[in-house]
């Protein structure tokens, strides 16, 4: 559930990188260059928040027992 928004997002921040953003001081950064690094950097934390919400409840992880539960169903075993 949480996973693909964790996709899209990290899809959305890819779009505003600017390679050596971390090289270049603040100052001398262009409006342009500062607005799509301030976007980069907030589709970046709202993709990680989204992954680790995945991670947290999502059943698709394999420590998750509603995956065990699936695998063990799908392959055929009794519990």
């Amino acid at each position: 559930m949480y996973l693909g928004p964790a996709f899209l997002f990290a899809a959305f921040a890819s779009l505003f990188f600017v390679p050596g953003f971390l090289d270049t001081p603040l100052g001398m950064l262009t409006p342009r260059q500062f607005v799509s690094e301030l976007l980069f950097s907030v589709f970046a934390l709202i993709a990680l928040a989204s992954l680790a919400r995945s991670i947290e409840l999502d059943p698709v992880w394999p420590w998750r027992p509603e995956f065990r539960r699936m695998m063990n169903w799908l392959l055929g075993r009794t519990q």
